[in-house]
């Protein structure tokens, strides 16, 4: 999954690995970062990769002649990845002709509930017998609740539009809404409410509960309220900008689910606030999921139509403090009031979409259509995470506990939450510990099922206020007990980026009132990210004093605290156990060209490109080793090598100009 944690105070960063830290870029984005310094010299590493590339690098200020390195870590699963999945039958107690295990369909038309519908109705103050029918009661629900996803079109196996829909599954129906599997909705209702809840009401559910029970009448048709209109094309009208797949792509009949990567180009001419986005897959059937990444680099143009790893690939990122993702179902994100988001131009959109073959060839072509403001956002989320990357969790173990927190050193509103971990978690408890000593929940999943999983809006802001400590606690199960338990018999599990391995998230997006509260938030954050990365370090290093990331991330940590030499003999054992380590080999040379070592930067520089030639941060890094040796016409020609991969390099560009403003001056003072 991804890794979208934000950086706090200078750094570099690239994509290596999900648990190597990535840093802020200057325009202060999330996933990773730049280097940003005030000479022009030296104006490049991090920025080289773009203001919103997914990179480590360093944020560094020489305005009095020293290289004031900080460097912040990243975890790795995002979230962000693998979102929200349809699996109609997981764990729902359905046989696989469709009828309900333990609740039956009479041949009346009747159902005998099992014992967890029988559960439900306890709560439920139940109705005069025989007065429930669909024309009057159950139609409204079931086009509000089912009918999105199960009508033509959508992601749904089967309709729930009309009566008859719904008879001839009233069992199935009966038994999936009361064990809560349909809708799926897996927060409890702890008295916290998020925007577009799937939930059954308690009422919703008794009503629904009762009318089954006692033969799902039709009752008059006459009755029937105004069916929905159902939007046959965009939710939210015509957009302002639709873009599309190049060309189809089709997915094979057999075989396991994929992940793709799909890369847009999105023809703007210059920046646009964009207000809302809708993600149209093209052929409902096959998308399980998917997320949207912004590219300003150009880096993904060359992973279209590839196997996709979780999380966003070098170059592409979220919009800063924005959960972009599609579940089947959901309708356009839309963002709240203020919070537009920024799309630069000539920016890529990489869709990463999670495919599931149905047993017949099928191909899709996505779209997606873009709504545009001419508001500027007045203010922009920030995006934390709280996380472990210490994970191992042994055979057997069925409670295993993961936990994080984070204190708030201002006041803040929590507007959105995105949890995440893979298929061993259990339980996921979400909360905040007030200062006047009371406990506010912000999330609860009782059961968590890896193939239902998103972000969730609340539907008021929380309040926290300043010195709260925001709690994470999540239960995994690795016992041979759990039947979501990928591994029989169970096996260990550790920390890592694959879903065969683990991960525990808990993403908040957070606003405050100001660019100062902003500025505490975002140093508080760096500190906590330390901590967290210099943890994994250990835990790495403690198994393997040589492992390449231990060493790597271990070297990230201290130079954001300022302990350069110390920083460089990690550096080195974490190049000497892996010498084709590009990203280390990168971040090395920035380190250097920040210390004026232009001959180490050299040698690193040219080690990172050997690895990979398009990687035009360091093409561009090169160039300005160049520059500061005095090899005018070689830094000239990196620079030009960098713009080519990345046409939007803006430190390529100045540096650039800036050689040939030199060069002109000259001319004409010979002349």
């Amino acid at each position: 999954m991804t890794n979208l944690f934000r950086t706090a105070r200078a750094p570099l960063w690239g994509r290596a690995s999900s648990h190597e830290p990535p840093v802020r870029s200057r325009r202060g984005n999330e996933a990773d970062t730049a280097v940003n310094t005030e000479i022009r010299l030296l104006k490049s590493a991090a920025t080289m990769q773009g203001p919103n590339a997914r990179t480590k690098c360093l944020e560094t200020s020489h305005e009095h002649g020293s290289a004031d390195v900080q460097v912040s870590p990243t975890n790795g699963c995002f979230v962000a990845a693998r979102l929200v999945g349809i699996v109609l039958t997981m764990l729902s107690g359905l046989r696989s002709d469709g009828a309900a295990l333990g609740g039956d369909q009479n041949a009346d038309g009747t159902a005998t509930l099992s014992p967890a519908s029988r559960r439900v109705r306890e709560h439920y103050s139940r109705r005069t017998v025989g007065i429930l029918t669909f024309s009057k009661d159950i139609a409204q629900i079931v086009w509000h609740r089912c009918s999105p996803c199960h009508r033509p079109g959508q992601a749904g196996p089967f309709n729930l539009l009309g009566y008859e829909d719904v008879k001839k599954r009233a069992a199935q129906v009966a038994e999936v809404t009361a064990k809560r599997v349909m809708p799926p909705w897996p927060p409890e209702s702890d008295g916290r409410m998020f925007e577009g809840e799937r939930r059954l009401t308690e009422e919703e559910l008794g009503v629904l509960q009762q009318w089954i029970t006692e033969g799902a009448i039709e009752g008059n048709p006459s009755d029937l309220p105004s069916a929905p209109l159902w939007p046959e094309d965009w939710f939210l009208g015509e957009p302002d900008l639709v873009v599309k797949m190049p060309r189809p792509y089709t997915l094979p009949a057999e075989g396991r689910d994929l992940y793709r990567n799909f890369v847009i180009a999105i023809p703007t001419n210059a920046r646009r606030f964009v207000r809302a986005v809708e993600l149209r897959p093209g052929n409902s059937r096959v998308v399980h999921h998917g997320f949207m990444f912004l590219d300003e680099t150009g880096q993904s143009r060359r992973l279209d139509g590839k196997e996709a790893q979780p999380g966003p690939p070098a170059g592409a990122r979220m919009p800063e403090g924005q959960f972009l993702s599609y579940q089947p179902g959901r309708q356009a994100a839309v963002a709240p009031q203020g919070l537009a988001w920024v799309l630069e131009k000539g920016s890529h959109l990489l869709l990463q979409l999670h495919l599931k073959p149905t047993g017949k060839a099928e191909t899709l072509q996505a779209s997606v259509g873009f709504y545009f403001t001419d508001r500027a956002p007045t203010n922009v989320p920030f995006k934390a995470g709280l996380t472990s990357l210490t994970i191992e969790i042994p055979p057997g173990v069925s409670n295993y506990m993961v936990k994080d927190s984070f204190e708030l050193p201002v006041d803040a509103k929590l507007i959105g939450v995105l949890p995440h971990a893979h298929y061993l978690a259990r339980e996921m408890k979400a909360f905040a510990a007030l200062p006047d000593g009371t406990t506010a929940s912000l999330i609860h999943i009782k059961n968590w099922d890896f193939n239902w999983q998103g972000d969730y809006r609340y539907a008021e802001p929380v309040f926290l206020p300043r010195g709260s400590i925001v709690n994470m606690e999540y239960t995994y199960d690795n016992s041979a007990n759990n039947v979501r338990n990928p591994n029989q018999p169970p096996k260990p599990v550790s920390y890592g980026e694959q879903s065969s391995d683990e991960m525990g998230e808990l993403w908040l997006q957070l606003l405050v009132s100001d660019a100062a509260d902003r500025a505490a938030l975002f140093r508080a954050y760096a500190l906590k990210n330390d901590r967290v990365h210099f943890e994994r370090s250990e835990f790495l290093l403690k198994k393997n004093p040589r492992d390449p990331k231990g060493n790597f991330t271990r070297a990230l940590v201290l130079l954001n605290q300022k302990r350069t030499a110390e920083a460089l003999r990690h550096f080195k054992l974490a190049l000497e156990a892996k010498p084709d380590y590009q990203e280390a080999h990168f971040t090395l040379g920035v380190v250097h060209l920040m210390n004026r070592n232009l001959h180490g930067a050299e040698e690193a520089f040219k080690n990172a490109i050997r690895l990979d030639p398009e990687d035009f941060r360091s093409q561009g890094s090169l160039g300005n080793v160049f520059l500061g040796q005095g090899r005018i016409d070689e830094a000239a020609a990196q620079f030009q090598t960098a713009l080519r991969l990345n046409p939007n390099d803006t430190t390529a560009k100045e540096n650039l100009e800036m050689i040939r403003r030199r060069a002109g001056k000259k001319t004409s003072e010979q002349r």
